[in-house]
């Protein structure tokens, strides 16, 4: 008898390590027949085409939640898609502002129209960035969503904290899911099998959160992707200084930009910036600001750009 394929929701806020994460997982999973719904946030494939250069096949739903009704339609699509192929596992990993309160409502959605096999919901995983955890907890209502969905949470990125930081986010959790299991690392550099026996023997117990509440993702309430897509090369040292002028108007940067010294995967979350060689060219530079302060952040990003490049910009 054909087993039931195992479906893990990866959550997190824009820049946790969510896409480290999965990439480790995949690595600790070969053999095993896997599929991935990847969702970003802007309309622009960053993460999915770094995977897809590493021989992977994903299915991708952008611009949004997959968990808000604008985007609903199409994650259940793809859910049933994928219940026709041969797979035993699927991972989900969902957009950083999304609210995965009714992930088990959706599934139940999935219930009579999947042709292929059914899923078993094994649960939640939310990555979380230990340095900027508590000041983005304060005003995103989303992150304390996705915590007190998981059933485990990895604490990332424990070397740019320090041990009272690290203690203060994990109280925090605590109050906010005191069942799930919480693990510190670095770089997402955790073995996935012990992640998944954690999540059975909570399932096994009955101690897996129970999601099927509202979902707060909303059109109206969802942050602003802009996209800047140019052609040309850029000079290194006025593009760096254009993003340190953006910085505090932004919750999330990324994308790919040509620049004097080659290619570049930009990668900011709050003040974290990486800029790291390319091992691809590409057409195009695109790159994908994520705010929620509306008109001052994009009076911001102009003037910014204005002050260094002589190249005419307009955000998508």
């Amino acid at each position: 008898m054909e087993k039931n394929i195992r479906l893990y929701l990866l959550t997190g806020f824009l820049g946790a390590g969510k896409t480290t994460f999965l990439q480790r997982a995949l690595k600790g999973m070969e053999g095993c027949r896997i599929g991935i719904i990847m969702n970003e946030f802007g309309n622009i494939s960053v993460d999915g085409t770094i995977l897809r250069a590493q021989g992977m096949e994903i299915a991708e739903i952008n611009n949004g939640s997959v968990f808000c009704s604008c985007l609903k339609g199409a994650f259940i699509d793809a859910l049933v898609e994928y219940s026709m192929l041969p797979i035993e596992a699927l991972f989900v990993e969902s957009s950083g502002m999304a609210d995965p309160s009714n992930i088990e409502s959706l599934l139940d959605e999935v219930i009579g129209i999947a042709k292929g096999k059914p899923y078993d919901y094994c649960g939640a995983i939310c990555i979380v960035d230990a340095v900027n955890f508590l000041e983005q907890l304060e005003v995103l209502l989303p992150i304390g969503r996705q915590i007190m969905a998981a059933g485990c949470i990895i604490i990332n990125k424990a070397d740019l904290a320090s041990p009272d930081e690290m203690d203060a986010v994990e109280r925090k959790i605590a109050s906010l899911n005191p069942s799930a299991s919480m693990i510190r690392t670095s770089h997402c550099d955790i073995d996935f099998k012990l992640i998944m026996e954690k999540l059975a023997g909570k399932r096994q117990k009955g101690e897996l959160p129970h999601t099927d509440g509202c979902c707060t993702n909303t059109p109206g309430n969802r942050p602003a992707a802009h996209i800047i897509r140019l052609p040309g090369v850029f000079e290194d040292t006025a593009f760096r200084e254009f993003l340190s002028g953006i910085l505090p108007w932004t919750l999330r940067i990324k994308g790919f930009f040509c620049l004097a010294s080659g290619w570049k995967k930009v990668d900011i979350a709050g003040m974290h910036v990486e800029i790291e060689p390319l091992e691809m060219e590409r057409d195009i530079s695109e790159l994908v600001i994520i705010t929620n302060k509306g008109l001052p952040a994009l009076e911001q990003i102009y003037a910014e750009w204005d002050k260094r490049f002589e190249v005419e910009m307009e955000l998508e």
